[in-house]
């Protein structure tokens, strides 16, 4: 009993640690992860950014997973928005519907941050009035060396520089190469805000690696930049990016701000599905190991009653019958007493009560004691004067003073000879 105690006491401690520890310790990120989700915690994922703009930006902010068109037609006032893009695929345009160069033509604006190499034919309609090309040059961007270690390395760090505008003055922000070294072309149409290269002269024809520009289109505006990673928990979190992202957003930041998101209805449809005890047990890591531990302490508490149900189970002895010893105590108190009339009186008692109980005979019925003693004759066979005569005597010696033993002996004879000749 004290083991099994012992037993469940440390399975309990050990589960205590586990969870514990679990809980506190240090979250392991995922620096492969840039899906830009809304719900993602990852350097990459946006949930902070979405945190931090939704408190800060005066308008309002919000992420969108439905289409802009569909966004647009749900609101009962046409109220403009500026549609922020932070992991825009190459056909983001088609799965807008044509109408989305309308809908900044008539004052929403669009924040297009590429995420993919963009670029529109000819035939394009849409490409041709965007105006712009994206392709990638970039080997820490593009191939598998981008992770935690290329963001360490000091010596792979470009310049950005912001050049003078309306809003801001210039100014110059170093960055890591894996976010800034792609290569965005821009129509004469748009207003370059930050490059790559060293601040051009003026009225000097160098060639320079834009990486933001700006546009009117109508009545609003368009916003392309050649850094999505910007745009993220990371970007967002470090001293030297925030200003130059908040910089990027304040180029739209008179109207209420929508980031769109089109990861948010799979994953919310793939929440729904897996929305279960099981499913959130396991997507917590502490509740995951504890369950992974309870699973274990059931297999060793299973084990171990096993073995011990094939253990031989020793033979336990019947209990002693002392019902010989009763007898003979009793009997040696009535012989050292020597009171024969109790004795009898004792045994007419258990005499009366066999009949009653075999033969259904009660001969203490005083008022129909022939008919009862009639009925013991015949199923005796004893004459029914002589067993008249017999409880007769038995009755008058139970009311005497005392008796001998040999009369004694012949009464307790005569009842037992009735019991033993009754036919059943």
């Amino acid at each position: 009993m004290k083991s099994s105690r012992l037993f469940i006491v440390v399975i309990i401690a050990l589960m205590v640690v586990v969870i514990l520890f679990e809980m506190n310790a240090p979250a392991r990120f995922n620096w492969d992860d840039h899906s830009q989700s809304y719900k993602s915690k990852q350097p990459f994922g946006c949930y902070v950014m979405d945190s931090v703009l939704r408190a800060s930006l005066p308008h309002g902010y919000e992420v969108l997973g439905s289409d802009i068109k569909q966004y647009i037609g749900e609101n009962a006032q046409p109220v403009k928005h500026t549609f922020l893009f932070t992991n825009s695929f190459e056909d983001f345009i088609w799965t807008q519907d044509s109408n989305f160069l309308k809908m900044i033509e008539e004052g929403n604006n669009a924040i297009i941050a590429t995420n993919y190499n963009m670029s529109y034919d000819d035939d394009s309609t849409e490409g041709m009035e965007l105006g712009y090309t994206c392709y990638s040059n970039n080997y820490y961007y593009d191939g598998d060396y981008f992770s935690k270690e290329s963001l360490s390395i000091n010596t792979i760090y470009d310049t950005i520089y912001w050049e003078s505008g309306e809003k801001f003055a210039p100014a110059s922000y170093p960055i890591n190469s894996v976010f800034c070294t792609k290569e965005l072309i821009l129509s004469s149409d748009y207003r370059i805000l930050a490059t790559l290269n060293e601040k051009r002269k003026k009225g000097s024809d160098e060639e320079v690696d834009t990486v933001a520009g700006i546009r009117d289109f109508g009545k609003g505006k368009i916003v392309v930049v050649s850094m999505p990673l910007l745009f993220s928990n990371y970007g967002i979190l470090n001293d030297t990016i925030r200003p130059l992202v908040l910089r990027l957003l304040s180029q739209c930041s008179d109207l209420p701000m929508v980031r769109y998101d089109p990861s948010l209805i799979s994953e919310m449809e793939q929440d729904e599905q897996e929305d279960s005890p099981l499913h959130y047990l396991l997507a917590n890591r502490p509740l995951r190991w504890a369950l992974y531990l309870a699973l274990a302490t059931v297999i060793l508490f299973v084990l171990f009653s096993a073995r011990r149900r094939q253990r031989v189970i020793p033979v336990i002895k019947p209990p002693v019958n002392h019902m010989m010893d009763f007898v003979k105590r009793i009997g040696g108190i009535y012989y050292k007493r020597h009171d024969n009339v109790d004795l009898l009186i004792k045994k007419y008692v258990t005499f009366g009560n066999e009949l009653r109980t075999k033969a259904m005979i009660n001969v203490d019925d005083y008022d129909h004691i022939d008919d009862e003693l009639q009925s013991l004759s015949t199923r005796t066979g004893i004459p029914f004067k002589e067993l008249q005569q017999q409880i007769y005597d038995v009755w008058s010696a139970t009311n005497a003073s005392s008796i001998n033993d040999k009369r004694l002996q012949q009464l307790i004879d005569a009842m037992n000879n009735i019991l033993q000749r009754i036919n059943i």
